[in-house]
């Protein structure tokens, strides 16, 4: 991978500049985390690992509760669900609430295989910030926060 352009807007730059900047970053960081994912030997994909993220996180969920927390719609989580189930990293339950649905679970082996991620990504996540002061881990952290909500209201938002 080449190297991302300059890592800030020229000074005196306006609002505009400043968010071309800030496209041009995003895209160069979309294309780092792609590159990182495929370099990785990871047990899982990242849908399969954010959806087990959201089960071990809120407890079992329905397919649509799923859909709604990873902004998909029903039939692309139904599809990563029936992949998951077959490899053992989920279980599908009668749902006590709604004779309906089902309420998706994960397995120890997901459990597992979502754990063994998480410490593969945090431990890159340590190296790439070891040369970063607190402050500017925690400026980082606030401000991708902010603009995660941000994004997530957005496409909540073009749905209605």
């Amino acid at each position: 991978m080449s190297s991302p352009p300059t890592t800030s807007a020229p000074a005196g730059s306006d609002a505009a500049d400043l968010v071309e900047t800030i496209e041009a970053q995003m895209s160069w960081l979309a294309r780092g985390l792609e590159a990182a994912q495929r370099r990785r030997a990871y047990p899982l994909d990242r849908a399969q690992y954010l959806l087990l993220l959201i089960v071990h996180a809120h407890g079992p969920q329905t397919v649509m509760e799923l859909a709604d927390r990873l902004m998909l719609d029903g039939s692309t989580v139904t599809r990563q669900v029936a992949v998951m189930e077959e490899r053992g990293l989920i279980e599908r339950h009668a749902n006590p609430a709604d004779g309906r649905s089902v309420l998706i679970r994960e397995t120890a082996l997901g459990a597992r295989d979502a754990g063994t991620m998480r410490q593969m990504r945090l431990r890159r996540m340590q190296n790439l910030f070891k040369d970063w002061t607190v402050a500017e881990r925690n400026a980082f952290a606030t401000l991708l926060a902010k603009f995660n909500a941000a994004l997530a209201a957005s496409l909540r938002a073009e749905e209605s």
